[in-house]
């Protein structure tokens, strides 16, 4: 593979950007690609109803869209190389409008379609996202900045688990999906005037060869890489099943109304949302992200655990907690993990490391919605079925140490 990353080179100061300007636009469409992906699942009831199935199968969109995500986010970094970080946020976000838009039409293959394209959407937008930040913003605020960016996605979280179930059960299910749509092209007109520069740097990479696998085949040779990766599977399998589910399960096992298991959703993104950027703080402090990842997934292995025990007719107040809790470690790890790998990409390599490790986090995002339902139909109810997070946060331990020990080694293997 032959690639020239721009993020290297220059920009003259008459074309600089302001920093927060690139992190504000990175953050809303990091926030647009986020809930298109997760909306259905917070009106699952309602949208259920409207086409006749099971609500269990929301498992299976779920997974059909990160799917879909994952092996789009393979060419991403080749995107961001070829068009420009502008132009490919962008597309990311016209993607997931018409994805959205196809998400209203009440019948499960134009769902299943719209899938498809907001998956796309979804999985370009990382590479684009990493080569704006690490050219923009200094890196001494790495963990911070990235951290910032991935609140978008418990913010996002937070707007739609508060507003769609509300709007389902008022004016339609379909109104929701309209507000992201809308969301989406805001975030397109705010980069237009900016797109110029923030793509001055694709024509150096004209004629260069990027592999037919993205950045995959560049975190596969880095040990170190390899193994948080690995990790970050097992993470994006343990956030997108409390995001998926949280809901179905609220409603039908512990007595919860619609409005009321979204308002938990909503608990569960605000504490992800709330932590993020202080792990990210954390992690520049300490100087040590790993350290931060394993900490977070200590929480996720305990507060799964209390989840398995939870009964309707817990204090609320205790509730809230768990779920606030459970949100700040599934849902608060993704900025400190992506910091991490900015840290561990080769020399020059930010952008096509950033489409490699999010196949991975995708990949997670695709089995753990299945895995899920799969289990489910074994077991016959959710709570017992969440214990697959605890099995899954045991053996997320077990590869940040690997990820540990072969960064001590110098981060290379054979």
């Amino acid at each position: 593979m032959r690639v020239v990353i721009s993020n290297l080179i220059p920009v003259s100061a008459s074309k600089i950007s302001a920093p927060w300007f690139v992190v504000l636009v990175v953050t809303a469409a990091q926030l647009v690609a986020a809930t298109a992906g997760i909306v259905l699942a917070a009106i699952a009831p309602k949208v259920a109803e409207t086409l006749q199935v099971s609500p269990v199968l929301i498992g299976y969109q779920a997974s059909l869209t990160w799917g879909v995500a994952m092996v789009a986010s393979i060419y991403g970094g080749n995107a961001v190389l070829r068009w420009g970080a502008g132009w490919t946020t962008q597309a990311s976000m016209a993607l997931s409008a018409v994805g959205v838009a196809l998400f209203a039409v009440p019948h499960v293959a134009v769902i299943a379609l719209g899938s498809v394209i907001a998956g796309i959407g979804t999985g370009i937008a990382p590479a684009a996202a990493a080569h704006l930040l690490v050219r923009y913003t200094a890196p001494e605020r790495r963990n911070l900045v990235f951290s910032i960016k991935q609140t978008g996605v418990p913010v996002g979280g937070v707007l739609i688990a508060l507003i769609a179930p509300v709007l389902a059960v008022t004016v339609g299910w379909q109104w929701s999906l309209a507000l992201i749509a809308a969301v989406a092209l805001a975030v397109m007109l705010m980069i237009r005037p900016h797109r110029q520069t923030w793509d001055d740097d694709r024509h150096l990479i004209r004629g260069a060869r990027a592999g037919a696998f993205g950045g995959v085949p560049v975190v596969l040779r880095e040990a170190s890489l390899r193994w948080i990766s690995l990790a970050s599977v097992l993470f994006s399998s343990v956030q997108r099943i409390m995001l998926t589910f949280t809901v179905l399960y609220l409603v039908a096992e512990a007595d919860y109304g619609l409005v009321e298991a979204g308002i938990m959703l909503s608990v569960v993104q605000i504490g992800g949302a709330a932590t993020r950027v202080p792990w990210g703080w954390l992690a520049d402090r300490w100087k040590n992200g790993l350290a931060v990842l394993t900490l977070i997934c200590v929480l996720v292995i305990v507060s799964s655990a209390v989840l398995v025990m939870l009964e309707p007719g817990w204090p609320r107040p205790v509730v809230y907690l768990l779920f606030f809790v459970l949100g700040a470690a599934t849902v608060g790890w993704n900025g400190v993990f992506h910091a991490e790998c900015a840290r561990l990409s080769p020399p020059g390599m930010t952008s096509m490391v950033a489409s490699g490790t999010a196949f991975f986090v995708f990949s997670g995002s695709l089995i753990g919605p299945s895995a899920f339902a799969v289990a489910y139909d074994v077991i016959g109810t959710y709570s017992a079925t969440f214990g697959i997070m605890l099995v899954m946060g045991v053996l997320t331990l077990g590869l940040l140490w690997l990820a540990g020990r072969f960064e001590a080694k110098g981060g290379r293997s054979a």
